[in-house]
C-alpha cells in the first residue's frame, strides 16, 4: 500500500510547475479564510474556546494534506458535531470531549477497515433531513446566549431555553449589534467579491474594525494559543474505565 502511495504522488507531480504552485497557493488561501471564520465559531459552540477550533482546523488540514486529500474527506468541523460536544463539554468537561472524539475516531477507523461504510447506503433520505434538521435547530437554540449577550443554564437546549422564564432575559445591545452586523453582512455579500473574500471572513474584518474603533464592551475572544499544544488537551492519565462507562 505504501509503495502504491509513493508512485500516486509521484504521477500527481510529474508535470507540476510553477504555473500550478501558485494556483494551489492561491486555493490553499481561499480554504484557509473560510475556514477560519468556522473554525473559531464551532470552537466556541462547542464548548471550548475559538483557539481550540483553530487548533483543530490546523492539524486536521496538515494531516489530511499528507494524505494526499480525497473526495470523502472532511477536515471541516460540522454543526452536528458542536451540537452533541456541547453537551458532553457541559456534563464532564472538557476531558470528556476529547476522550469522546478520541474513541469515535478509533470507531471510524475500525468501521473503515471492514468498509462498515456501505451500511449508510440504506439509510432513508427522510432520516438524514430529519437529523440535519434537528441539529440546526439545537445549533440555533445553543447560540441564544452569544448572539444576545445574555446567560442560561441547563445540560439540554430546551433547559436552557426555559430557564430564560426563571433568569429573565437581559439583552446585551453592543452583542446584539455585532451579530446583525455580521449576519447582515453575509447575506448582502456581493458573489462576486466573495471570489476574493468570504462573507465570513469579511463579517469577521468588518467587526473587528468596528469593535477597534468603538471599543464596546462585548466579550472577546481574547489570547490565540501560540502552539499546538495547549495545556487543555487529550490525557491519557484521565482515561480510566469510570468516564468510558459514562
Amino acid at each position: 500500500m505504501f509503495k502504491d502511495y509513493i508512485r500516486d504522488l509521484k504521477n500527481e507531480f510529474k508535470s507540476y510547475n510553477m504555473q500550478t504552485l501558485l494556483q494551489d497557493i492561491l486555493a490553499g488561501l481561499t480554504v484557509a479564510a473560510v475556514a477560519l471564520p468556522l473554525a473559531l465559531a464551532f470552537g466556541v459552540s462547542s464548548g471550548a474556546d475559538a483557539g481550540a477550533g483553530l487548533i483543530t482546523a490546523i492539524i486536521a488540514g496538515l494531516v489530511i494534506g499528507v494524505l494526499s486529500g480525497a473526495s470523502y474527506q472532511i477536515s471541516g468541523p460540522t454543526g452536528a458535531m458542536s451540537a452533541i460536544l456541547i453537551g458532553l463539554s457541559t456534563t464532564y468537561g472538557l476531558q470528556g470531549v476529547f476522550i469522546a472524539s478520541f474513541l469515535s475516531g478509533c470507531m471510524l477507523i475500525i468501521a473503515s477497515l471492514f468498509k462498515f461504510g456501505k451500511i449508510v447506503s440504506f439509510i432513508p433520505t427522510s432520516v438524514i433531513t430529519g437529523f440535519t434538521s434537528g441539529i440546526a435547530i439545537i445549533i440555533a437554540l445553543g447560540q441564544i446566549d452569544n448572539f444576545f449577550g445574555t446567560t442560561s443554564v441547563g445540560l439540554s437546549a430546551l433547559e436552557k431555553l426555559f430557564s430564560y422564564l426563571k433568569l429573565g432575559f437581559p439583552v446585551s445591545l453592543p452583542t446584539v449589534f455585532f451579530g446583525i452586523l455580521v449576519v447582515v453582512i453575509m447575506l448582502v455579500w456581493p458573489k462576486k467579491w466573495g471570489e476574493y473574500c468570504p462573507s465570513s471572513l469579511a463579517g469577521i474584518i468588518i467587526a473587528l474594525i468596528c469593535q477597534l474603533c468603538m471599543n464596546l464592551p462585548v466579550h472577546e475572544v481574547g489570547t490565540i494559543p501560540s502552539t499546538l499544544f495547549p495545556e487543555a488537551r487529550l490525557s491519557f492519565l484521565h482515561f480510566n474505565l469510570e468516564q468510558l462507562h459514562n
